[in-house]
C-alpha cells in the first residue's frame, strides 16, 4: 500500500528563530497547492495524513480561520485525509474546537486502510513543559491493538523514539519539549503487541529513522523549515510504500532522502 505524509505546515505569520528565517510561511499556500496537484495527478495515495502543527499560532480567531483554510484546501484531494493534533494547533484553540475543525470525533482514533490498521495518538503538552500520552489513551491503545488482527502503523506528533538531538537548533538542550515523557511505556505496549510495523512522528523539523525492538520510528521533515539550508523552505513531504515485509520512506523535498526497513 501507499500513503503520503505532510506535516508542520505552520500556516501563519512568517517567523524567525535566532535571527535565521525558520518557518518560512509566505509561500506555504503555494506549497500546499503543489502538494495536492502531485498527489492527485502523480502519486494517487490511499490516504494523506497530516502529522500536526498545521498552523503557527497567533490568536484564537486567526488560528481557527487558518485551520479552516487548511481543511478546505485538503478537500481538493482525491483521497481521504487524516489529521494529528500538534502543539501549535492547540496553543489558542481548545481540544474540543480542534476536533470540530478537523471534522473528527476525537484526537485519538484509528482506521483501517487496505490490509493495515492505523492508530493516531494525541501527545499533549503539559503545564510543566513536558509531553505525555494519557493513561486513558494507553488503555485505548492496548485495547485497539488487542482487537485488530491486522499489522499496525502508529502516528503521533511528538517523538516516541530516543533520538540523538545533537545539532537540532530547537531541541538539542530541551529533550522534554520534543520526546514524549512516557515513551518507554508506549513503546513497550507497541512491542508486546507483535503487530506494530512502523511509527511516524514529526515536530523536530528533520528526517530521522530510529529502531526500537525492531520497530522503525520515522521522524518526518517540516513542509517549511529546513535544517539543510536555513534560508529556504524544505517543501518536504513523505511517500510511504509498505509491501510484504518492506517499509520504504521517501522524503521528497529540496534535499531528498530515503529510508528502508525490512521487518
Amino acid at each position: 500500500m501507499k500513503f503520503a505524509i505532510l506535516t508542520d505546515i505552520h500556516l501563519g505569520l512568517e517567523g524567525h528563530y535566532k535571527w535565521v528565517l525558520r518557518k518560512n510561511n509566505k509561500d506555504v499556500k503555494i506549497f500546499l497547492d503543489d502538494f495536492i496537484e502531485e498527489m492527485n495527478n502523480k502519486i494517487n495515495p490511499e490516504f494523506v495524513i497530516v502529522l500536526g502543527d498545521v498552523i503557527e499560532d497567533e490568536n484564537e480567531a486567526k488560528d481557527k480561520k487558518n485551520v479552516e483554510y487548511i481543511v478546505d484546501v485538503f478537500k481538493k484531494l482525491k483521497c481521504p485525509v487524516h489529521y494529528v493534533a500538534g502543539n501549535h494547533d492547540l496553543k489558542k484553540i481548545s481540544e474540543g474546537d480542534l476536533i470540530k475543525l478537523f471534522h473528527q470525533k476525537s484526537l485519538y482514533y484509528s482506521f483501517d486502510s487496505n490490509d493495515l490498521h492505523h492508530i493516531v495518538l494525541f501527545s499533549k503538552d503539559m503545564e510543566d513543559k513536558t509531553i505525555w500520552i494519557s493513561e486513558e489513551q494507553k488503555i485505548r491503545l492496548q485495547k485497539d491493538l488487542n482487537e485488530t488482527s491486522k499489522n499496525c502503523v502508529i502516528f503521533v506528533h511528538h517523538s516516541l523514539a530516543d533520538q540523538d538531538l545533537t545539532g537540532n537548533p530547537r531541541f538539542e538542550w530541551k529533550p522534554e519539549r520534543c520526546l514524549i515523557a512516557n515513551r518507554e511505556d508506549i513503546r513497550y505496549i507497541l512491542a508486546e503487541s507483535k503487530k506494530v510495523i512502523a511509527v511516524f512522528n514529526s515536530h523536530l523539523h528533520w528526517d530521522r529513522q530510529n529502531i526500537h525492538d525492531n520497530i522503525p520510528y520515522f521522524t518526518i521533515q517540516s513542509l517549511v523549515e529546513n535544517e539543510d539550508d536555513k534560508w529556504i523552505a524544505s517543501e518536504a513531504h513523505a511517500i510511504i510504500n509498505i509491501h510484504d515485509n518492506k517499509i520504504g520512506v521517501e522524503i521528497r523535498d529540496n534535499y531528498p532522502k530515503k529510508f528502508l526497513h525490512t521487518t
